[in-house]
């Protein structure tokens, strides 16, 4: 059997590769665990006897909400392990293939599931319904945080007074979907078989139920055959309804209404019919499976799939592996409670104990700031989701009314409970109604990987102060939530002081749909926030409850010693996410990068090893791993020459006085342009295909100005040099100086100059008017040959004319004009320059990808800029415009254009020298 997982640390490209034998050994072991669900790549079927499956939930129900009673409603159990050996078996056939991952499996199986989902929208096009999945959601309704794409492929149909009309016939679609998926995969030698499974994700496809739909997790299929195999299989099934509208509907499909055993073996025996029709009918399309339908009385037919050998390998990029640095020391229990181990780092296999270990072993672990991340692991997602959301309720409670509490805050009394596609089976309502005194509830239940049925018409507004937030993090990659706890650190209510506890973030991750299989998860509840807030909840609130009757809550909710050990054969095999790949998102100490937590959390002194970035980028997510922070010092006052103590105001703070004097922008724009003249440009057209020709200033400005010239919210500035660049001032970038520049912009292209005889580039993006004043500011730095030699100092002067200005530099080396042995000189940076800000404005700031061929690419870029610098040369000067209300100003007063909540690193950036050694070079003239 061959199974092998990897990941390049230098492309971030993900490598999958497995055999058929491989994956018909994992649907073996799953078909008989958590749920079991038929399929028939197993030999002949006389006399089938299918196994009783359950649904939507365990038989064996159990939650104890508060000080009540146990309830026994199916939704308070959830899912758990009908065999516990099983979830060995699956570790062992994994562990090849994962256990030296550095990023958990579950982050490669939601990507490449989207990739899916995402293939298949853009190649398919139906009539009978409509596709939803993979992309990231978007909806004018959506509140400011991102909303990630659903792993899973949803056919979605909606209300209807002929077929499909009712859950039968959605689910005799279904069967129909799935014979005719699993014929072309198997014809394609991509997969074995697709198999009904209310909704559990896998490595292989399977199929569940939605309302007026049907939902398809697609497995680790190849995202371009895969896509492929799933498009052909809908347009039969399209034509199938078509067909079906045609022909009366049998009662036997009536038998698949319902979540009742007989209803879920009802569907495995019309499926057994469909694939002995597929196997029996050479030439089986939409109209034949119609008529297979339509007689359907109910029986099943003895069929049996062929085996089939295949070994299905693929690749995809944007991948990153979470980087190795220092080991990051954990914080161990002040006593022995359960939760913790006696493992010290979370990269190392916890040594011998000296008493038997109870827990999992995925510790606590907490910045040297105090921001913490805690979890508990539960039996099933629903019981995790059911404690978040309770006990969230009665946290923010405590936090806003209580005494002692955040009393003085000014939220006292108030009620907020916000859900914006919550899980759509989660009782947070009736819970929410069940609390006697809802005074001081300030809470938002959320998910993030939304099933497209479930998400309200109700905006949610941007809350500053929430108690609790609840996020359902299922299908969540480790950097999407670290990018939530980034995002919402901003957000929760802290306390007037250090030592009182404030609002926390719940993240939820349920054992049903996850990438990795159902059967390899449990329900896991992830607390995050200040160490004092953490501690709080988990003393004051979570284990009261648990011991809150003997052998009850703890026993109905929390692992037992098998199941604590399972989980930790899953932690070890890479299948799930621990707590400390949360913190291992952010690049070395690098300029701008850090590890999300600020810094390494001690431990041994290691030499830091060269690793990926995963700072989270300031202008497009598709960025991610090609980008690394800049942190700004603020501009300080300088001492006196003559040595005397006297305050000398930094040119920060002469900004920021009242103008003494209104300067004249002309003359101001005259001497700017005289410091930093080039040679007059030629009256001819150059060549710029010439051996060993370099863009002048007017090339790049001329080409930027063409290629971009329907662009008007860009505004292309001519490329500065360094004497220019040290004159910066407020005004540096206002209507005056800079004509292109008006209140329309949104983009700034600037060139600059270093050494003379090189070329970088500012990318700089305004966002939208802010209420108080002021907009968004951040930049792009490019340099093609030299990515990471970043003149920070000298960036710092950007915080004159945009205060507050956030900077992110491109770790991508685009130039490079050697030829093999043959050293040649490096002349192409001026047209990486131009091509590099005309990619970024059309393709939404996403960077493109390193050419294989570097000078090929510089001189097809050369060929091409040559073709246009006549038509280019010709473009008239832009001029400002003649109403005065469109003028760009210099800031005044303040820092208007101030910094906001960013997603960044939490909670503060590394300094801005790479290792805090050599101090980047500055402009040269």
């Amino acid at each position: 059997m061959e199974w092998h997982v990897e990941v390049d640390p230098q492309s971030g490209t993900a490598r999958i590769r497995y055999d058929l034998e491989w994956l018909l050994a994992v649907m073996s072991v799953s078909a008989t665990s958590m749920v079991p669900f038929t399929f028939f790549s197993v030999g002949k079927a006389k006399g089938r006897s299918f196994p009783s499956r359950s649904y939507p939930r365990s038989d064996t129900p159990g939650f104890i909400l508060g000080k009540g009673g146990l309830d026994s409603a199916s939704r308070a159990g959830g899912r758990h392990h009908v065999n516990g050996a099983s979830v060995f078996e699956l570790c062992e056939l994994f562990a090849p293939g994962t256990k030296d991952l550095e990023i958990p499996l579950s982050d490669i199986a939601i990507q490449s599931k989207r990739a899916v989902c995402v293939e298949v929208l853009r190649t398919y096009k139906g009539k009978n319904f409509r596709l939803s999945g993979g992309t990231p959601h978007r909806d004018s309704r959506t509140p400011d945080w991102q909303i990630h794409g659903y792993p899973m492929l949803c056919i979605i149909g909606g209300p209807s007074k002929v077929f499909p009309k009712d859950q039968g016939e959605w689910r005799a679609l279904q069967c129909v979907f799935g014979a005719v998926l699993t014929q072309e995969l198997r014809a394609r030698a991509l997969g074995i078989e697709v198999v009904s499974r209310e909704g559990f994700g896998s490595v292989f496809p399977t199929l569940a139920d939605l309302p007026d739909g049907i939902r398809l997790d697609p497995g680790l299929l190849p995202p371009d055959k895969g896509a492929a195999a799933i498009a052909a299989a809908l347009t039969v099934t399209d034509q199938f309804i078509t067909e079906m509208r045609k022909l009366k509907v049998p009662e036997a499909i009536g038998t698949l209404n319902g979540y009742t055993a007989l209803a879920l073996e009802a569907v495995d025996r019309l499926m057994a019919v469909l694939h002995d029709h597929a196997l029996n009918t050479p030439r089986a399309n939409a109209s034949t499976y119609a008529a297979a339908v339509a007689r359907y009385t109910g029986r099943p037919a003895e069929c049996a799939l062929p085996p089939v050998k295949a070994t299905i390998a693929y690749e995809f990029p944007g991948v990153l592996p979470l980087a190795k640095g220092p080991k990051m020391k954990r914080l161990l229990e002040s006593e022995e409670s359960g939760y913790g181990s006696g493992s010290e780092y979370e990269d190392e296999a916890p040594p011998t104990p000296k008493k038997r270990d109870t827990s999992d072993g995925d510790e606590e672990v907490a910045t040297p700031e105090g921001f913490t991340v805690k979890k508990i692991s539960v039996l099933s997602g629903m019981a995790a989701l059911r404690m978040a959301t309770f006990y969230g309720m009665h946290y923010s409670k405590a936090l806003f009314s209580a005494s002692g509490s955040l009393k003085d805050s000014g939220l006292t009394g108030t009620q907020l409970l916000n859900a914006w596609a919550p899980y759509f089976e989660l009782d947070h309502e009736p819970i929410y109604q069940g609390i006697v005194s809802k005074n001081g509830v300030r809470m938002l239940v959320m998910d993030g990987a939304p099933n497209p049925i479930n998400i309200p018409s109700e905006a949610i507004p941007n809350q500053k102060r929430l108690g609790a937030v609840v996020i359902d993090t299922t299908n969540n990659t480790s950097s999407e939530k670290a990018e939530y706890l980034a995002f919402f650190q901003a957000l929760l209510e802290q306390a007037p002081e250090p030592k009182k506890p404030g609002g926390l973030l719940f993240m939820v991750d349920s054992a049903s749909k996850h990438p990795t299989g159902g059967d390899l998860v449990h329900g896991v509840m992830r607390v995050c926030g200040t160490r004092v807030s953490v501690r709080a909840f988990f003393n004051s609130f979570l284990k009261p409850h648990l011991t809150l009757m003997s052998n009850s809550a703890y026993g109905l909710t929390v692992l037992d010693e098998n199941e604590t050990l399972a989980r930790r054969a899953m932690l070890e095999n890479r299948l799930v996410m621990r707590n400390g790949d949360l913190f291992r998102t952010g690049g070395n100490a690098s300029p701008g990068g850090s590890e999300l937590g600020g810094s390494n959390l001690g431990g041994a002194e290691e030499a830091v090893l060269p690793r990926p970035i995963m700072d989270l980028p300031l202008l497009a997510r598709r960025n991610l791993g090609k980008v690394r922070r800049v942190a700004l010092r603020a501009l300080q006052a300088q001492a006196p020459a003559d040595g005397s103590k006297k305050k000398v105001p930094s040119a920060s703070a002469e900004a920021w006085a009242e103008p003494r004097k209104q300067q004249d922008v002309s003359s101001l724009k005259k001497e700017f342009e005289a410091l930093g003249s080039f040679e007059a440009p030629s009256q001819e057209a150059p060549n710029l295909q010439a051996p060993g020709y370099y863009y002048e200033e007017d090339d790049i400005y001329n080409l930027q100005r063409y290629l971009l010239r329907n662009q008007a919210n860009v505004a292309v500035l001519p490329g500065v040099s360094g004497p220019q660049w040290r004159q910066m001032g407020r005004a540096a970038y206002t209507t005056g100086v800079n004509p292109a520049i008006t209140t329309d912009t949104e983009i700034i292209i600037q060139p600059l100059n270093r050494g003379g005889n090189h070329w970088a580039l500012l990318y700089i993006t305004l966002g939208e008017p802010e209420p108080f004043g002021g907009r968004r500011v951040r930049l792009l730095y490019l340099d093609p040959l030299h990515p990471d030699d970043i003149p920070v100092e000298d960036l710092r002067l950007l915080q004159l004319p945009f205060p507050g200005i956030e900077v992110e530099h491109c770790t991508l080396q685009y130039q490079d004009d050697n030829d093999g042995a043959l050293l040649r000189g490096q002349d192409s940076c001026g047209a990486w320059v131009v091509h590099l800000a005309v990619h970024l404005v059309l393709n939404g700031h996403v960077l493109p990808p390193v050419s294989e061929n570097r000078r090929a690419a510089a001189l097809q870029l050369r060929q091409n800029h040559n073709a246009d610098i006549a038509a280019a040369r010709a473009l008239a000067l832009p001029v400002a415009p003649g109403d005065v209300r469109l003028h760009v100003l210099e800031p005044r007063g303040g820092p208007a254009l101030r910094r906001s909540a960013s997603l960044g690193s939490l909670p503060s950036l590394a300094s801005e020298h790479q290792g805090g050694k050599k101090k980047p070079p500055s402009f040269e003239s």
